[in-house]
């Protein structure tokens, strides 16, 4: 096989890398003495050990028998020991010798390894968080039919979403209604058949054009449909007279006249996301209903006149 021997460097083929063996030396002949010429030692009998020589007793530990060198070899023949090995330019991962410099292939490793993923402070979860009820959170307190009335010991009782959400909310024995609808637009009104005169604030009304609180006759009503336009809403009771709260499945609820010497109470209604909260709120005997419903915080919105053409 021929060997290559030129000591140019092959650009056509990039992906090899290909060593040049370099020219062997010109044969030099020896200047050296002839060997003297020896007589062969006469063969050993079969199967007899030499004799032991007793080493001479010394302090001197026994010398190890030296390793013999690799002879080295003649002038005129070829070496065929491999060459030393080097050792390779650290690179960020192993990959095959391009024919690059040292520096093009480390950044064409850098280029190739891939990138290392960036932690995330929220991970993507394949599965959709499913958010608790609001309602679900709340502290817990008595359901309508658990409690017969109101007062000072149990002032609060929950509906259920159920409850909530159908049909209407009767109250009965009141005598005024105060209401936040949507946008905080507030109004009141007293019971009665309507006019325009006892209206205070503004009226709010829900789909099917009933409004948001209303009364028939002597009955404040609160259509249940569309408990998500009511914010909160609270009404008071006639003079040394009971209310009572009912919903569509029989169960009702009853506020006593009065809640001591010198004190009654009045209905708080408050939605808490899909639940209605009734609450028995004590208030004193000789306060205005105005003076009442702006200490709970009621702002009544101002109307503005009709200009019709």
């Amino acid at each position: 096989m021929a060997v290559n021997r030129s000591s140019a460097v092959r650009t056509d083929l990039p992906f090899l890398s290909r060593r040049v063996k370099p020219r062997a030396a010109a044969p030099v002949a020896p200047q050296t003495a002839p060997a003297p010429r020896t007589t062969p030692a006469p063969a050993a009998a079969p199967r007899a050990s030499a004799p032991r020589t007793s080493a001479p007793h010394s302090s001197a530990p026994a010398a190890r028998p030296a390793t013999p060198a690799s002879p080295a070899p003649a002038p005129g023949s070829l070496s065929l020991s491999p060459p030393p090995r080097q050792q390779p330019a650290p690179s960020v991962s192993p990959s095959l010798s391009l024919g690059l410099s040292p520096n093009a292939e480390a950044a064409s490793s850098r280029a190739a390894a891939p990138a290392a993923p960036r932690p995330t402070s929220s991970p993507r979860t394949s599965e959709p968080v499913r958010v608790e009820p609001l309602h679900n959170r709340l502290f817990p307190a008595p359901g309508m039919g658990e409690l017969r009335s109101l007062d000072r010991q149990n002032p609060v009782v929950r509906l259920t979403p159920m409850e909530s959400a159908v049909g209407s909310l009767v109250v009965a024995g009141t005598v005024r209604a105060v209401w936040e609808g949507p946008g905080y637009s507030t109004g009141s009104i007293s019971a009665g058949e309507f006019r325009p005169e006892d209206l205070d604030g503004v009226q709010v009304q829900a789909p099917g054009n009933r409004p948001l609180v209303g009364y028939e006759d002597d009955l404040a009503l609160v259509p249940l449909r569309h408990v998500r336009m009511l914010r909160r809403a609270l009404f008071f009771p006639k003079p040394k007279q009971p209310m009572s709260v009912g919903v569509y499945n029989g169960k009702s609820v009853t506020i006593p006249a009065q809640a001591g010497h010198r004190s009654y109470y009045a209905l708080s209604v408050i939605r808490i996301d899909d639940v209605l909260e009734l609450r028995a709120e004590e208030l004193p005997y000789g306060m205005e209903f105005k003076a009442i419903w702006e200490a709970f915080g009621f702002t009544m919105t101002t109307r503005l006149p009709y200009q019709g053409r």
